[in-house]
């Protein structure tokens, strides 16, 4: 049975200017590696003007719904993430019944398609080797990326006496569009193939050391790539590796203590942690500008120290619903962004997975001094009780920024409960569970995906129809 992996190539854009010349009416060609490094940023990163996998925070014990009766201008957009929010087995799926397209596989593997073609015709390109090389290595590291995003999403939890029969994702590394047969690698076959394109990126980009914007992959956020690829592989020793790396290049944390509940956003072109910002940081389900939608839970909110700034710069108070604060529109800075917070965090959760205590502690006290108004006492009796800070504080400092999901995947995979009103009139509610090692921990194949490629293997989700809630 042939497959077809739904993807869309885009060799000619009006973004690229007029860097490529038309060799014949079928084949438009790139001719030196400036041509090819414009081809890459136009079309290869994931832009500020795209938003993909929105539903990853609403999965999660973060969210919880409010339902507003209040006719106002804005619709009600909890039928879009109701398939996501109650963790149903179709979730495109609204609550209407109509399709609400999952975009992030098509979207990753377009963008993968133009890696290809950096990596297998940059070659016979005009330009320096360095220029190549630093080139080459970007491809690299971006095609990890979004491999990596795509297993994390699509592919089952990564557990290391599993992996060789659990489900991971196809691999596409041709440079064109064919219809050839695809099928779903294991997840240790996966993550073999990710680390074989990390690796290679790390070279390529130490070996140009060039010095890049936050716009472009740079030597540092590869290193910090990999140090969450491998803290996700429960590799803690090359995490700490790679998080030293990357605090080698920039150790810089933001002083949070200064900004204000209102106006100020920590994700600006001043924040001296960013090392690589990309995508649009869409919150519409998490927005009070909608009827109704899942905002930041209560339950949530209330868990951070009344000292700790990021309760109030982070999270905002907003006409009494509670909003994220962490990046807006025209701040200069993209949504999301790989950050050195990450791989202070990183490193130490390792160090606490492995039984280093002063080590760990020593990371999470540095980051709450630019966190935290007033110093908090650390108490711990046990490696258990420091595992636990630690998760707690990456959950405090990388929330809504789809950290979360992942976490709660590669941890213990815990009992969630969710509350719907399925019917804003009457009030009418439904409570919906994600078991603890649920199946549904895992997202199925998008619609459209299963409709060209109805052989590729699928997780099967439970059905949850929801319990009345008096």
């Amino acid at each position: 049975m042939k497959h077809f992996i739904y993807i869309a190539i885009f060799i000619l854009f009006s973004s690229c200017n007029n860097f490529l010349e038309e060799s014949s009416q079928d084949l438009i060609i790139p001719k030196t590696v400036k041509d090819y490094s414009e081809f890459l940023f136009g079309e290869g990163y994931i832009r500020d003007n795209i938003s993909i996998h929105t539903y990853l925070d609403i999965m999660t014990d973060d969210v919880e719904e409010r339902a507003n009766a209040t006719p106002i201008m804005q619709a009600d957009i909890r039928s879009d993430g109701f398939g996501y929010y109650c963790w149903q087995p179709n979730p495109e799926y609204r609550f209407t019944g109509a399709l609400n397209s999952d975009n992030a596989w098509e979207t990753y593997y377009s963008k993968i398609l133009i890696t290809n073609n950096i990596i297998n015709l940059l070659d016979n390109a005009e330009g320096s080797e360095n220029d190549k090389k630093d080139l080459l290595g970007e491809a690299y590291c971006l095609r990890a990326f979004y491999y990596f995003m795509l297993v994390n999403i699509y592919g089952e939890p990564y557990e290391k006496e599993n992996a060789v029969k659990a489900l991971g994702i196809p691999f596409n590394f041709d440079h064109f569009v064919q219809e050839r047969i695809y099928h779903r690698e294991s997840l240790a076959r996966s993550y073999e193939l990710i680390e074989n394109d990390l690796k290679k990126a790390i070279q390529l980009l130490e070996e140009s050391n060039y010095t890049k914007t936050i716009f472009r992959i740079s030597k540092g956020a590869a290193y910090l790539l990999a140090s969450r690829f491998y803290l996700y592989k429960k590799d803690y020793e090359q995490t700490i590796f790679y998080a030293n790396k990357v605090l080698e290049t920039n150790s810089a944390l933001y002083d949070i203590r200064s900004l204000t509940e209102y106006d100020d956003y920590a994700f600006t072109k001043e924040n001296p942690e960013i090392i690589w910002t990309y995508g649009d940081y869409e919150i519409n389900y998490l927005s009070s500008a909608y009827r109704g939608c899942f905002p930041v839970s209560m339950t949530f909110y209330n868990m951070f120290h009344n000292n700790d700034a990021r309760k109030r710069t982070y999270i905002k108070e907003d006409l009494g619903d509670l909003i994220i604060g962490k990046g807006a529109a025209n701040t200069g800075v993209y949504g999301f962004a790989f950050r050195t917070a990450e791989a202070y965090l990183n490193r130490a959760e390792a160090n606490a997975e492995l039984g280093n205590t002063n080590e760990a502690i020593k990371d999470i006290e540095l980051l709450q001094k630019y966190r935290f108004d007033a110093p908090v006492a650390i108490k711990i009796d046990n490696q258990q009780d420091l595992i636990q800070l630690v998760r707690q504080e990456r959950r405090f400092e990388l929330c809504f920024e789809q950290h979360r999901w992942f976490d709660l995947r590669r941890w213990d995979r815990p009992r969630i409960e969710h509350i719907y009103t399925v019917d804003i009139t009457s009030g009418e509610k439904k409570k919906f569970i994600l078991e603890k090692n649920d199946k549904a921990y895992t997202l199925p194949l998008p619609v459209e995906v299963k409709e060209f490629d109805y052989d590729l293997n699928n997780i099967e989700r439970p059905q949850r129809d929801g319990i009345i809630v008096q």
